[in-house]
């Protein structure tokens, strides 16, 4: 047997490698080191069998399904005949075969008197999320730059529109009315979820810093504006979500006024970190920023005063969900009861995570978030697209340990962007480089999760960090911006393949001269995505997948084209940086 690294072989019995899906079946994985195996077998069978629980147990050839660079992730899926189920996995090398259970990895014996199977007890369907949710598309917006409706402040008390001037304490006068007016725009563009920055009262621009929960600031209308707008969106099957900014509050919330005024006498001491070791004398968000006070979602009554806010935006707003902010530092417990409380209320609601980092721990139990701004898939297409960091191989690596960390269902809920509020534009990211930004795009809305477009990121707008990606919305280029346009056709092609929404991602050929293939989804619905991520022009035939080979053309989502198929390939041609996507001609 070739050298093996059985340090790499491993299976977490929890989480991502072993789930139960929404219809009952039941998902295993298992990582090995890359290369290391030919084949991969699972077995299983019922937990309280009579007899010996490894006779007669089933088999299931699993899939290599993801590829790092340094381990592969095998899967397979079936169906339990009990819920209770133990299973083991026997791993072949050169013809010769390993055995993997609770106990370890060891060559596979002659007799199983002994092994030890993974015990699986509650192999239950646990609910999908709601399908509004799944792979749609989604459009951020900070309220504040986006578009001035009829307002009750005047010009005369607002930054002019398009100013430079972008620090947080100027106030550009964004407001709600000026979003339900452009509605009609954010359906021509293909957008199903609106995300909105935080809306209630405060006294910066960008409202991360809360003073009143309950209320909307002024300036951007009143409570009744904020139930029309997502009235007004659901009337177009569009959905609301809210940013819920629970980690932290300002220093004019009630509750923290009360709190330093009072000292120990204030019911609300113990609703946040008063300590002298803090520079200004209690823990804020980040470091040494007074003007955020951390929450302390560990106590009763906050935690209670903060699902009661959850769910009343979503009774008298009408809207659908929430982003929270900073999740990873608030009290863990306090999401499950937030969860709880909100389901109660609407049981199609979401919530999404703000966590820049690995979020298995609040995504893949269920019992918190239904997924995440994936920053992870970010950071891999900021380096590959805007950068050239990462070499095609490498950038594919990232792709693939992306989806080795979630259960698909998770990723159908992913938020995927290019910018956001807190991080640079694309364009600029990319030096003004359109190919480089349409290029990105082109994945971003081919790659599994909900593709989140920042407000302007499709008129080519730029803007580089934090304050300055949060420049006023330029109107004036959206009805001659071809960027916008390509935007459309992928939003129209991304509705039009439910392949694109919600199938999974495999690759299929990362080429030496720069193209990228993979696949989205299986059998009749699948899609082949082709991406020429160099600066040449690339035209070759293209090996099909099994699938696709025995068609006699496939036809390109993007332009509606039909591309022959001959002798299982089909004639890619691709201009520099643009890409295509294969579905059936006959589907």
């Amino acid at each position: 047997m070739r050298a093996i690294q059985l340090a790499a072989i491993a299976h977490r019995p929890f989480g991502e490698q072993r789930h139960a899906l929404a219809d009952g079946r039941i998902c295993i994985r298992l990582t090995t080191a890359c290369g290391d195996f030919d084949s991969v077998t699972l077995y299983h069978t019922r937990k309280y069998k009579r007899g010996a629980p490894w006779t007669g147990a089933k088999a299931e050839p699993m899939q290599r399904k993801w590829r790092d660079g340094v381990h592969d992730e095998w899967q397979a899926i079936y169906m339990p005949d009990d819920p209770r189920q133990v299973y083991w996995f026997a791993l072949e090398a050169d013809g010769e075969t390993l055995l993997h259970d609770a106990f370890g990895t060891r060559p596979m014996p002659e007799n199983m008197v002994g092994a030890g199977g993974f015990p699986f007890a509650h192999a239950y369907p646990t609910p999908d999320k709601p399908e509004w949710a799944r792979g749609t598309v989604g459009y951020q917006i900070f309220p504040d730059r986006f578009r001035r409706g009829e307002g009750v402040w005047t010009d005369e008390q607002l930054e002019p529109w398009g100013s430079k001037r972008v620090a947080n304490h100027h106030r550009f006068g964004g407001n709600l009315r000026g979003i339900i007016e452009v509605v009609p725009y954010l359906h021509e563009l293909g957008v199903d979820i609106v995300y909105l920055t935080p809306v209630f009262v405060s006294d910066s621009s960008h409202r991360y810093n809360t003073h009143d929960y309950e209320n909307v600031d002024p300036l951007l209308g009143a409570n009744d504006d904020l139930r029309e707008l997502a009235d007004t969106l659901h009337a177009r099957g569009m959905k609301l979500v809210l940013d819920g900014v629970f980690n932290h509050s300002g220093v004019g919330f009630g509750p923290f006024r009360d709190a330093v005024a009072r000292g120990e006498d204030s019911p609300y001491r113990d609703w946040f970190f008063f300590d002298e070791k803090y520079p200004c004398g209690y823990m804020t968000f980040s470091e040494n920023l007074p003007y955020m006070p951390k929450l302390n979602l560990a106590n009763p009554d906050c935690a209670g005063y903060f699902a009661y806010i959850g769910r009343k935006w979503i009774t008298e707003a009408h809207v659908d969900g929430w982003r929270l902010d900073v999740s990873p530092e608030v009290y863990p417990d306090f999401w499950r009861q937030f969860r709880r409380e909100i389901m109660r209320e609407k049981d199609d609601a979401i919530m999404i995570a703000e966590c820049w980092d690995d979020s298995r721990e609040w995504c893949n139990g269920g019992d918190m978030f239904d997924g995440t701004m994936h920053y992870v898939l970010s950071y891999a297409m900021w380096d590959f697209f805007a950068y050239g960091n990462k070499t095609l191989d490498g950038f594919d690596a990232a792709v693939n340990r992306s989806m080795m960390l979630y259960p698909q269902a998770v990723h159908n809920a992913m938020w995927t962007f290019l910018s956001s509020h807190d991080t640079m534009r694309m364009m600029t990211r990319c030096g003004a480089r359109a190919e480089r930004m349409r290029a990105a795009a082109f994945f971003q809305m081919t790659a599994p999760g909900v593709p989140v477009i920042y407000y302007g990121d499709e008129l080519g707008m730029r803007g580089g960090d934090d304050p300055d990606c949060r420049r006023c919305m330029p109107w004036e280029r959206a009805g001659k911006s071809k960027m916008r346009e390509y935007y459309r056709k992928l939003t129209a092609a991304r509705h039009a393949c439910a392949a694109l929404r919600e199938g999974e991602f495999i690759t299929h050929e990362a080429g030496a001269d720069g193209l990228y293939a993979y696949m989205r989804g299986e059998g009749r619905d699948a899609a082949l995505c082709a991406l020429n991520t160099t600066d040449d022009k690339i035209a070759r035939p293209l090996d099909l997948p099994e699938g696709f080979a025995k068609e006699k053309a496939l036809t390109d989502l993007l332009t509606g084209k039909r591309v022959a198929v001959k002798n299982g390939q089909a004639q890619i041609a691709l201009a520099p940086w643009t890409g295509c996507v294969l579905v059936r001609a006959s589907k």
